[in-house]
């Protein structure tokens, strides 16, 4: 039985209800009729709180929610046993949605804004994360910001974790990341894509080395299905992720991010954590819903993961 010592609070403050449509074929400019369709949980901190829990973890999903899609958000959060705490806001929770074509691996995605909160919302979400239980917490921090919040706020949202000897994982790009590095998050989960974005890069390691000296402790950039790097001040890692016959990769660095929470809170080492959410990405794309992990694929492809020290 695994017995986690921290608690995981996920933050993620552009949930939305998912909408899968398959289609036996699909072309653009047609009446396309669905084969099926399969409602779900979205967002980047939803997802990742709904693996941890399938991992047999107990997190606090902390965001917000709005009309009747948040309430149908939090009936489907129910149902899977995900606890949270959400402050109401006047926007309606946005749909998202995966349009999957028969044989075809690649997916297309039809993603909504969340709509503007106010001051007062984020106000009221600062206010409702002090009264958690953070002390020691591994707190992974999630996604875009919605519109209305502040740029600073995964800035304040680190501050306060630090203040209760927490550990963040941040996976969030641009100038909310930057400003957050003051803080010395524990880890910076980011893909290649965004974090050379951030830095308006070209050389993937120095970017790296860059947030290093800015004040994250340590980074790990994915890359989809081909090697991640996993840095810190001692060592550059080489991860080798299992190989795999996707069938859908949505959410798959989510999945990253809830393995590395539930190793983490159970006081693993940090390779241990490397591996076990290498395997989650993984695992969750042998799904076609998202956000859904199957623990024999998970400790299947864990003993696939390749770990290289590189100095």
């Amino acid at each position: 039985m695994t017995t986690f010592l921290k608690p995981i609070i996920c933050c993620g403050f552009t949930p939305c209800v998912q909408r899968i449509i398959e289609f036996d074929k699909f072309e653009k400019g047609r009446v396309n009729r669905a084969s099926r369709i399969t409602l779900g949980v979205g967002g980047k901190g939803a997802n990742t709180a709904r693996m941890v829990t399938q991992l047999g973890g107990k997190p606090m999903l902390v965001g917000f929610s709005g009309g009747e899609n948040g309430r149908l958000l939090e009936k489907m959060l129910t149902r899977e046993e995900v606890a949270f705490r959400h402050v109401g806001v006047a926007g309606e929770t946005r749909i998202c949605q995966t349009l999957v074509e028969s044989g075809n691996p690649e997916t297309t995605e039809l993603v909504e804004e969340m709509p503007p909160i106010s001051s007062g919302d984020w106000t009221k979400m600062v206010a409702l994360f002090q009264t958690l239980d953070l002390s020691g917490a591994v707190v992974p921090i999630s996604g875009k910001l919605p519109e209305g919040a502040p740029v600073n706020a995964y800035a304040q949202l680190s501050r306060i974790v630090a203040g209760r000897g927490g550990l963040v994982i941040l996976d969030a790009p641009g100038e909310p990341l930057l400003l957050a590095l003051e803080h010395k998050p524990f880890l910076v989960k980011i893909n290649d894509v965004e974090l050379l974005q951030t830095f308006d890069a070209t050389d993937l390691m120095e970017a790296c080395h860059e947030l290093i000296r800015r004040g994250a402790q340590s980074v790990l950039i994915t890359r989809g299905s081909r090697t991640a790097f996993y840095v810190d001040t001692s060592q550059s890692v080489e991860i080798c992720p299992p190989r795999i016959d996707a069938i859908n990769p949505v959410g798959s660095g989510d999945a990253v991010t809830a393995g590395l929470a539930v190793e983490l809170s159970c006081g693993r080492t940090m390779d241990e954590a490397l591996a076990t959410g290498m395997a989650c990405g993984a695992a969750n794309a042998l799904n076609l819903i998202s956000g859904r992990l199957k623990l024999d694929d998970v400790e299947r492809l864990k003993r696939e993961v390749r770990l290289d020290t590189r100095g």
